[in-house]
């Protein structure tokens, strides 16, 4: 009897175990691949997120292309501008976009908006401090 419930128990021990050496869940890699791929995307390092992209649905991949394309960044920012309150969220989403059309001088404008809204929020200050352009010395143009 006791040689019955050790064994049942190294078993139930061994299955719990593999779970986290053989992940069962193919959904979960699926999802992992595709968070690698979309930010693989957004650096713009394309030659990387190709070696991805066979793993993936054709839809996830054309949504996020078609979601990324200058005229629906320049919409989305349209929308968002015309609003009268913004809060820090509000202007951590202009500074990505701005970052995403490639104008690093307005995302930095924007991400210092948020910052001034909420200045003890991780995440904003985060970005605030890093991208900070660095001051010019005195006497340098």
């Amino acid at each position: 009897m006791k040689k019955i419930f050790f064994i049942s128990l190294l078993i139930w021990t061994i299955l719990i175990n593999a779970q986290k050496i053989w992940p069962i869940s193919k959904g979960e890699r699926y999802y992992q691949n595709l968070q690698k791929w979309y930010l693989l995307a957004n650096k713009g390092d394309w030659q990387e997120a190709k070696k991805i992209e066979s793993k993936l649905k054709r839809e996830d991949v054309e949504n996020f292309i078609k979601e990324n394309k200058e005229e629906e960044l320049k919409r989305k920012l349209n929308q968002i501008i015309i609003k009268k309150m913004k809060n820090a969220d509000d202007w951590m989403e202009i500074a990505v976009i701005y970052y995403r059309l490639k104008n690093q001088e307005k995302a930095f404008e924007a991400i210092e908006s948020a910052h001034h809204l909420d200045p003890i929020r991780e995440d904003i200050s985060k970005n605030y401090f890093t991208f900070r352009p660095s001051p010019t010395p005195p006497g340098q143009p």
